[in-house]
């Protein structure tokens, strides 16, 4: 996701929204968006105001606009040098190692590490759910995983517990597949879905409150991209889980399972849809998070 920017004669560079004081979005030539951080880059501009080049110290390119609006709410939360951290980590995987991912990765697992870096800072993490072992497959997302936690540890000083490796290798194996433009608008059905969705976890008594807001935000977010998928896009099992490890998980996580069921078939009686393994996986980790929140 690297971004030139337009150098010939230092043509300016316009604001095309303000995220915060350090952080905007600006357009290329081409009208493709981007979004520059670096320390008061924005402090006191609105859109169509000039920024300084000097002061650019990272710039990374949008092939999704919902990134950009989702960006916008995940500053709230989440400090800038953590979200420049995560962010330059996965561009450098893509780099490094060519394993290319879908756009939303950038906010989703953003959300996950800040998320799991909260709980190591305030002693409250614990591994709670078993991920399974898709190394001898997808060997490269792992290797990624590792650098992970070297860069996270050496940019942000916090060393992430080794279960985090298998978490950070899921989220890229799930979002594992060409770059592509998906800048779709969420339509009325898109609404509908995840309505539907949020009607089903209110059935099984997960709402959302101001002890799980991060979490259930997380789990909102994904269903969004998820869902936006499924509408647009063909959309195929990336990895093979065997049916012991299915069995496993929910024999632990019943609940969890039983309420992802239930969204599953919504969403092939509404659509059609067959909810994959993986996807599958994912959603009962996220609403198992919520449920033992709950408890706590």
């Amino acid at each position: 996701m690297a971004f030139e920017l337009d150098t010939r004669r230092e043509s300016p560079l316009k604001i095309a929204q303000v995220l915060n004081n350090n952080v905007a979005v600006i357009q290329d030539r081409r009208g493709v968006p981007a979004i520059v951080m670096g320390r008061g880059i924005a402090f006191g501009k609105r859109k169509g105001d000039q920024i300084d080049r000097k002061k650019i110290e990272k710039t990374f390119k949008m092939h999704d606009e919902h990134i950009v609006e989702d960006l916008s709410g995940l500053l709230k939360d989440v400090p800038d040098n953590f979200v420049k951290t995560s962010y330059s980590l996965i561009e450098e995987s893509q780099e490094k190692y060519g394993f290319k991912v879908e756009s939303y990765l950038y906010v989703t697992l953003t959300m996950h590490l800040y998320s799991a870096y909260q709980r190591i800072k305030k002693g409250r993490y614990q591994k709670n759910y078993v991920l399974p072992d898709l190394g001898e497959k997808f060997p490269v997302a792992y290797e990624i995983a590792d650098d992970f936690l070297v860069g996270l540890k050496k940019q942000l000083g916090v060393e992430f517990p080794v279960s985090e490796r298998s978490s950070i290798a899921l989220h890229f194996i799930n979002a594992h597949g060409d770059q592509v433009n998906q800048t779709k608008t969420v339509n009325h059905l898109d609404e509908e879905i995840m309505d539907m969705i949020i009607q089903v976890l209110k059935a099984e008594g997960i709402n959302k409150t101001d002890e799980n807001e991060d979490d259930f935000n997380r789990l909102m977010t994904h269903i969004k991209y998820f869902v936006l998928r499924l509408q647009h896009e063909h959309f195929e099992d990336r990895a093979d889980i065997s049916m012991q490890s299915i069995e496993s998980i929910s024999k632990d996580f019943p609940k969890a399972t039983a309420t992802v069921n239930k969204i599953g078939q919504l969403l092939y009686d509404k659509c059609q849809i067959q909810l994959s393994k993986m996807e599958g996986l994912y959603l009962i980790i996220h609403v198992e998070r919520l449920i033992e929140g709950a408890k706590e």
